[in-house]
């Protein structure tokens, strides 16, 4: 487990992009659980920038299910990040109903979640877990289950 602590938004983003450049390679399906406020858009932001998305283009995907993002990961190889956000569904027959596994078993893309436990049992057994908690208003603790890739 690693765990991190961020002052402010713009850390979160720092560690989107570290996160980004260490851990991310087609194929992963990162979910991110938080409350509202929690930073999860925040890291999103980070992972975006670090692979070559504009963070102005990136905005949630919360009325639409998922955005979808050409991009390329540090190394060099092109491929394509989906931005999920399951906040506004109830049960996850809906997200079925909308095509969710085809973004949770990405070949030849990556796929970031908020809002995942909404769709728990749907989640790949080697999807990347990271928990954010509000510490106070400006402090966020943000942990990262092992990774095993």
């Amino acid at each position: 487990m690693i765990e991190w602590i961020s002052d402010s938004a713009e850390k979160t983003q720092e560690l989107g992009e570290r996160f980004a450049g260490e851990y991310l390679v087609t194929g992963s399906v990162v979910a991110l659980f938080g409350d509202l406020g929690a930073g999860k858009t925040q890291f999103v932001k980070g992972v975006a920038r670090a692979l070559g998305i504009d963070d102005r283009e990136l905005t949630s995907p919360t009325f639409a299910l998922a955005n979808e993002y050409e991009c390329r990961l540090p190394d060099g190889t092109d491929t394509t990040l989906f931005h999920l956000d399951c906040y506004r569904f109830e049960k996850p027959e809906e997200l079925l109903e909308l095509g969710i596994e085809d973004y949770l078993q990405p070949q030849y893309a990556m796929t970031i979640v908020e809002w995942p436990e909404r769709i728990k049992n749907y989640l790949p057994d080697d999807a990347v877990r990271i928990h954010f908690r509000v510490l106070d208003d400006e402090m966020r603790q943000i942990t990262l289950e092992e990774v095993a890739l």
